[in-house]
């Protein structure tokens, strides 16, 4: 048995987990019908449900977001830098393992395609949804509701990483051929466990938050980047002439 578990800590972990996923389902409902009508667009849709998710977290651990921010008024300087340092070592783990996994022939596990496409559709909400709703939900569900599940930061860093790390990889898997995915819980898992590893050394959210805002932000660049390029590519393309009949 696992010295100093709090077994009860955990599962509520595990329950705001599950409630991210459902909510985020279920809070797309009341807007459905507005959908239907046309009366508001697919990005408006999504990005209400997330707003409604993310309110929901803040309002259950409101209590904890407040004691944090007031520490991190007072701390700002050193829980910045203590996450900078590990967030750098996870950025440069995750770059260099999902470069390598990139020469084994498998489909890529972020949906590039559908990121880029969300972003040409609905640039502006969906630059809000991953720069901002994103990292304060998921910094909430996924580092913040297991808080004190043990004092063990590395029991603590790798439990809270794999969830996250599984959770952006989980779509990308529908079938037994598709389990090879799991290699990017390397990449994915590691960014989750230096994000675990800050939060449990400096004991405030709001660290991991800003780093997973600017960690989205690069990611968004890359993707604008590669959007760009395969929309040359395209012109490209047709223009050749060795493509025309």
């Amino acid at each position: 048995m696992i010295k100093n578990l709090q077994e009860k800590q955990l599962f509520k972990g595990i329950g705001a987990v599950l409630l991210h996923f459902t909510l985020g389902l279920l809070a797309q409902i009341p807007f459905l019908f507005l959908y239907k009508k046309e009366l508001i667009s697919q990005g408006v849709l999504i990005l209400l449900s997330y707003i409604i998710v993310m309110l929901t977290f803040i309002l259950i651990y409101r209590k904890r977001l407040l004691t944090d921010l007031k520490n991190f008024k007072k701390n700002w300087k050193s829980i910045l830098l203590t996450t900078l340092k590990l967030w750098a070592i996870g950025f440069i783990i995750m770059i260099i393992f999902s470069n390598i996994i990139r020469f084994i022939p498998i489909k890529n596990v972020s949906n590039q395609e559908a990121n880029i496409d969300f972003l040409k559709s609905s640039r502006l909400i969906a630059i809000i949804i991953y720069i901002v709703i994103a990292p304060i939900t998921e910094e909430i569900a996924y580092r913040l509701s297991f808080r004190k599940f043990t004092d063990n930061k590395w029991l603590f860093a790798i439990t809270t990483g794999l969830i996250f790390g599984l959770v952006h990889i989980l779509s990308s898997i529908n079938s037994a051929s598709d389990l090879i995915m799991l290699l990017y819980l390397i990449p994915f898992g590691a960014l989750g466990i230096v994000f675990g590893l800050a939060y449990h050394k400096t004991d405030n959210i709001y660290g991991t938050m800003i780093f997973h805002s600017l960690h989205n932000t690069i990611s968004i660049l890359e993707l604008l980047l590669i959007g760009g390029i395969l929309l040359w590519q395209k012109k490209t393309k047709r223009q050749d002439p060795k493509n025309t009949n």
